[in-house]
């Protein structure tokens, strides 16, 4: 029997937080050329659901070595850069303001740059808001009811879309059980042959 000897179990979800971890490796973070900034995703399931494209505004970070065009990181933020840039993505997010999800405005047909620009400056990002704009925004812009007339009609058509995406994705998760079990018949045949051919 042992004794003295103590057996603690190492909380490794706590050391990834740890104070001072392998800090050696960021010591020229002050150097790197950081920007971040929201890129639109596309969110299949939700967009299979409602029968449109459906996008959310996802934080992203770019990371440059100045003087360095090859050594460039363009990715989505993860907790790593949230830790190690902090005070840079504190203030970034202070301008950056909310999320948006939705369809963009873009996708709307009839709709120009120009006018998505336009619509922007009035926080109307996407189809859905411009369906639910307020009327009197019409004031301010020419052709406004056309758009969100057009931006209803682009929803209920998209509604009415939903339930055939659907169907379209449960028909291709069947044929793709159905050739699966083709396969094995395929194979199950093939054995049955090969020991018919054994036993002659």
């Amino acid at each position: 029997m042992q004794t003295g000897v103590v057996s603690s179990v190492t909380a490794w979800d706590l050391v990834a937080d740890a104070p001072g971890l392998d800090q050696s490796r960021f010591v020229d973070d002050a150097r790197l050329f950081v920007q971040f900034y929201r890129q639109p995703m596309i969110q299949p399931g939700k967009s299979r659901e409602a029968g449109r494209a459906i996008y959310k505004e996802v934080d992203c970070i770019k990371i440059m070595v100045p003087g360095d065009k090859l050594n460039i990181i363009d990715r989505p933020v993860d907790d790593l850069d949230r830790r190690r840039f902090a005070d840079r993505y504190a203030k970034w997010q202070v301008g950056a303001g909310t999320t948006i999800e939705g369809t963009p405005l873009a996708s709307l047909p009839g709709m120009t740059p120009g006018k998505v620009e336009e619509y922007k400056f009035f926080n109307v990002h996407t189809v859905e808001q411009m369906a639910a704009a307020p009327d009197n925004l019409g004031q301010k812009f020419m052709g406004f009811h056309e758009n969100k007339r057009s931006a209803q009609s682009f929803l209920e058509i998209a509604k009415g879309n939903a339930p055939i995406e659907k169907m379209n994705q449960e028909l291709k998760a069947r044929d793709a059980k159905i050739e699966e079990l083709q396969a094995q018949i395929e194979a199950i045949t093939q054995m049955m042959a090969a020991k018919a051919t054994q036993k002659e």
